[in-house]
């Protein structure tokens, strides 16, 4: 078992390597809007701040690469996401896919490792992790962007680390609220109930009635913070995570509160919740100033001018980033409303070549083209898995225990997965305005409809959701042990004969998936390929 422990995650980290990394270079030209953000990063290496191209030709060989002039450009996305394809940039140089891909291909696989530690820190079962990141690893929509040198990725890794700072966050409260309740009589701890933090209180009984304190020293919500504020300085769109967890952490606080017959437990829990967002929001407004470095340090940059205040230089610069983004309508023959972005209807044609027989293509026809399209075993399981979970934890919440209790380890492990799932796309959903919007932006979703959907199945298969942090592991990951119990060892019938039957049809429905990721690999790598197997991938009307 201890062998597995790694042998099985560092397979899981080589089949996404695998997927992201090989002919990275390929095409050898910038596609869709690596346009814009690859010329950005480079000319941001050498400035401190974009600056304006000669032209929009895609090609980069031949000296083009650093065809770039002195004059500002204006740029609608904060820096750091162009660091970071400027840091593959410095590795294997500016004229090459390699080095305009390779940062973003690495943030896939780190996101790939981030949602398998998330999926076991919410379970505490180790196969529902692996499977976690497995799903994510064969996912085309993120295969497809962790290989072009566009922003999404990166914003991606950063939401999926917020989360698992958030989640351990949850957990240390959870286990100091543990200790508290053992105690007989007046304890001292460090807290007494999991939704509120750490910080030295007095609980009396053994765990209603006391007064729960507002916990002011979070660490790991204050990480949480630093997370998310990276993601908003790759794309504003990162702080609807951001939103959605502190709302998430305010709601829990709450309910432990009332359900722990804590006095005044709403006017605490907004007093706590205040607390945290001063603990988060300033964490995040200093790594997203720090992203800005280059272009206030360096008078030129758009709207830098060196005699005036660079702060009120920055502010009207954002007042002219919003009006950007909100008033954007020009029309695209990709654009997708937030509505068809779970089942992927409309995916981004990012890249697209054909040439004929004349032209040495060995068929009638060949076709070179990048889309992310969807794997429609996991993308349209995931969202029946998310919808399972709901369902899932409105029952556990309907039908749990009558007494005052924490938070139940599957509601509260559903519900964070479906908010997770929710703010990279609910947001979009209640805010549409405009039409310059794409499918691939759903991107963000994809970890947690893997974790979902490795939930669901992880319960299917008879592993259990644990409420905290374990000793050890069984080879199943089931409850027992100490550091929580286990609410549930699974879903449906639990004879052995009916478990070995649903077993056998996850693990023919993970093979099936695999193949499947295979087979649409040349539509997610740009890989030259007739035109007869590039249609016969046209499934929906909407992808072609």
């Amino acid at each position: 078992m201890r062998m597995l422990r790694w042998a099985v995650p560092i397979a899981v980290l080589a089949v996404a390597a695998l997927l992201r990394f090989w002919a990275l270079g390929r095409p050898g030209t910038l596609v869709f809007d690596e346009l814009y953000y690859v010329r950005d990063a480079i000319s941001q290496l050498a400035h401190g701040f974009p600056t304006v191209w000669p032209d929009d030709e895609p090609g980069m060989a031949a000296g083009r690469a650093l065809a770039f002039t002195d004059d500002p450009s204006y740029a609608v996305h904060p820096p750091l996401g162009k660091w970071l394809i400027g840091l593959g940039i410095l590795v294997f140089g500016p004229d090459t896919g390699w080095g305009w891909r390779s940062a973003s291909a690495l943030a896939g696989v780190a996101t790939v490792g981030l949602t398998m530690r998330l999926g076991y820190l919410l379970t505490r079962s180790l196969p529902i992790a692996w499977l976690a990141g497995l799903l994510l690893a064969l996912d085309g929509v993120h295969v497809t962007l962790s290989r072009v040198g566009l922003l999404d990725g990166f914003l991606t890794c950063f939401v999926v680390l917020g989360a698992v700072l958030v989640w351990r966050d949850h957990e240390q409260v959870r286990g100091a609220g543990r200790s508290a309740r053992r105690g007989d009589g007046t304890s001292t701890s460090t807290s007494t109930s999991e939704g509120t933090g750490t910080g030295t209180c007095t609980s009396t009984g053994r765990g209603t009635g006391g007064a729960i304190p507002v916990i002011v020293w979070r660490p790991w919500l204050l990480a949480a913070g630093l997370a998310f504020g990276a993601a908003a300085a790759v794309k504003w769109s990162g702080l609807y995570p951001l939103a959605c967890f502190l709302v998430l952490i305010t709601v829990r606080d709450a309910v432990v509160r009332i359900r722990q017959r804590s006095p005044r437990p709403v006017g605490r829990a907004a007093l706590q919740a205040a607390v945290a967002a001063v603990t988060a929001l300033p964490a995040a407004a200093a790594v997203y100033l720090a992203s800005w470095a280059g272009w206030i340090v360096r008078p030129g940059g758009w709207g830098r001018d060196a005699g005036a205040n660079w702060f009120d230089s920055l502010v009207q610069y954002h007042a002219e980033m919003l009006a950007w983004h909100g008033t954007l309508s020009a029309p695209h023959p990709y654009q997708a409303h937030p509505l068809s972005w779970p089942l992927a209807l409309r995916p981004t044609a990012m890249y697209e070549v054909d040439w004929g027989a004349a032209e040495g293509c060995p068929w009638s026809a060949c076709v070179s083209g990048i889309t992310p399209l969807p794997n429609p075993l996991i993308t349209w399981a995931g969202v029946a898995a998310l919808i399972a979970l709901v369902a899932l934890v409105v029952h556990a919440w309907r039908h749990g225990p009558a007494r005052p209790r924490p938070v139940d380890p599957l509601v509260m492990a559903g519900s964070f997965v479906v908010v997770g799932y929710l703010s990279g796309w609910l947001p979009w959903v209640l805010t549409f305005s405009r039409s310059a919007v794409f499918q691939f932006y759903a991107v963000v979703m994809t970890p947690f409809a893997a974790l979902a959907l490795a939930l669901v199945l992880g319960l299917l298969c008879g592993f259990s959701v644990r409420g905290g942090p374990t000793a050890r592991s069984g080879p199943a990951g089931r409850g027992g042990g100490p550091g929580g119990a286990a609410l549930s060892s699974g879903i449906g019938d639990p004879s052995p004969e009916a478990l070995r039957s649903r077993r056998l049809s996850v693990a023919c429905f993970v093979i099936v998936a695999g193949l499947v990721a295979l087979l649409f690999f040349p539509i997610w790598s740009g890989m030259p390929i007739a035109e007869w197997f590039w249609r016969a991938h046209m499934w929906l009307p909407g992808w072609s």
